[in-house]
C-alpha cells in the first residue's frame, strides 16, 4: 500500500521539472545561495541521492578538499555532471524520480514502517520519505530565488514541509533563542493555510503549541523568506533589517528568534 507522502514527491518532482525545462543554459550556471552550487549542481544533488534509495550505484564521493561524510558524497554526485547540460542532468533526474515513484508506489508496508537511517536518526522508511519532500522543496526554492522566478509558494507539498518547519520551533525558541520559563512565541506566516503557529516553553522546555492570545513575542514573515530563514539560506539580521521579518511583543526575545531560526544543517 502506497503511502500519501508519494503524490507530494511527485508534486514536488514535477515542480522542479517544469522550471528546468524553461531555462537557458547560462540559468543553468546561475549560482545558488548554497555555496559553490549551481542551479544544475542542485538537480545533480537530487539525482545522487534518488540513485542511492533506488539502490543503484552512485557516483563515488569525492576525495578532493577534504571532504567527508555527506559533503563528499554530494560533491561526488555533483562534479560528474558539472560538464554536462542543465537539460541532460534534468532528464536524468525526470527518469530517476519516475523510477522512483513506481518503486514507492509498490513498496510493501511493512518496509515503509522498517526503522533505518534517515538525516535524522533513526526513523521509519517513511519519515524519509517526509525529509525527501522538504530536501526537494528547499532546493527547488533555492534554485528560484537565484533565477528570480518565485512559485511553488502555496499548496499541498508547501504545507507539508511549514509542518515540518513547525515541529523544529521547540528547539529553535527554546534551545537556540533561550526563551525562559512561561514564554510564548507566535509565527504568523503570509501565505501558511494553517494559520498562526505557537511556541510555548513550559515545564523548562519549548514545545508547539496552540498560539497564544497575548504571546511574549509574535514573528511575522512571508513562506519564502521563512523558509530560507530556517535553510540558512538568508541573513536573519539583513531580513530585519529590510522589513522581510517584522516583530511585535518582545523585541529582543523576538530578534533572539528570528537570528536563531537556522536549524537545517
Amino acid at each position: 500500500m502506497s503511502d500519501p507522502v508519494v503524490e507530494l514527491l511527485e508534486e514536488v518532482w514535477d515542480s522542479i521539472a517544469q522550471l528546468g525545462a524553461t531555462l537557458t543554459d547560462e540559468q543553468w550556471d546561475t549560482p545558488t545561495e548554497c555555496p559553490g552550487w549551481s542551479v544544475r549542481d542542485q538537480v545533480s544533488h537530487i539525482v545522487g541521492l534518488e540513485r542511492m534509495l533506488a539502490g543503484e550505484s552512485p557516483d563515488p564521493p569525492a576525495t578532493e578538499g577534504g571532504l567527508e561524510g555527506i559533503a563528499a558524497f554530494n560533491e561526488g554526485q555533483i562534479a560528474p555532471r558539472r560538464s554536462r547540460p542543465g537539460a541532460e542532468v534534468l532528464a536524468e533526474m525526470s527518469d530517476i524520480c519516475a523510477r522512483r515513484l513506481e518503486m514507492l508506489r509498490t513498496m510493501p508496508v511493512e518496509k515503509w514502517d522498517e526503522v533505518g537511517f534517515t538525516p535524522i536518526g533513526d526513523a521509519p522508511y517513511r519519515t524519509f520519505m517526509h525529509i525527501r519532500v522538504f530536501d526537494c522543496w528547499a532546493h527547488e526554492q533555492d534554485m528560484r530565488r537565484a533565477l528570480g522566478i518565485p512559485g511553488h509558494l502555496n499548496g499541498p507539498v508547501v504545507q507539508h514541509c511549514l509542518d515540518w518547519h513547525a515541529r523544529n520551533m521547540g528547539y529553535v525558541v527554546g534551545k537556540k533563542a533561550g526563551a525562559t520559563e512561561g514564554s510564548t512565541v507566535v509565527f504568523a506566516i503570509d501565505g501558511d493555510a494553517g494559520g498562526p503557529r505557537g511556541v510555548a516553553v513550559v515545564d523548562g522546555r519549548a514545545k508547539p503549541s496552540a498560539p497564544a492570545d497575548n504571546p511574549t513575542a509574535t514573528v511575522y514573515t512571508d513562506v519564502d523568506t521563512y523558509n530560507a530563514l530556517c535553510c540558512g539560506r538568508t541573513d536573519p539580521a539583513g531580513a530585519l533589517a529590510a522589513g522581510l521579518v517584522t516583530l511585535t511583543g518582545d523585541r529582543d526575545l523576538g530578534e533572539r528568534v528570528v537570528l536563531a531560526l537556522a536549524y537545517v544543517s
